[in-house]
C-alpha cells in the first residue's frame, strides 16, 4: 500500500498573493463597470433630451393645427 503524500500547506505569503492578485483584478473589473455606467447615463441622459425634443415638436404641431381649425 503507498503512503499518500501529505497535502502542501498554504503559507501566508502563497495567500497574501493570492489576496493582491484577487483586489488588482476586482479593481480592474470595477474601473470597467464604472467606465461602462457611465456610458450608459450618458446615453440615457441624450435619448430623455431626444425625447422632450420631439414631445415639444409634436405639441406645437397640434396646437397649431387646433389654432387653425378654430380660426
Amino acid at each position: 500500500m503507498a503512503k499518500k503524500k501529505p497535502a502542501q500547506r498554504t503559507t501566508v505569503n502563497s495567500v497574501a498573493n493570492a489576496l493582491d492578485t484577487h483586489e488588482q483584478v476586482c479593481q480592474q473589473r470595477w474601473q470597467e463597470n464604472y467606465r461602462r455606467l457611465d456610458s450608459i447615463e450618458s446615453m440615457i441622459l441624450t435619448n430623455n433630451q431626444r425625447l422632450w425634443w420631439f414631445a415639444g415638436i409634436i405639441l406645437t404641431l397640434l396646437m397649431s393645427l387646433v389654432i387653425k381649425s378654430f380660426v
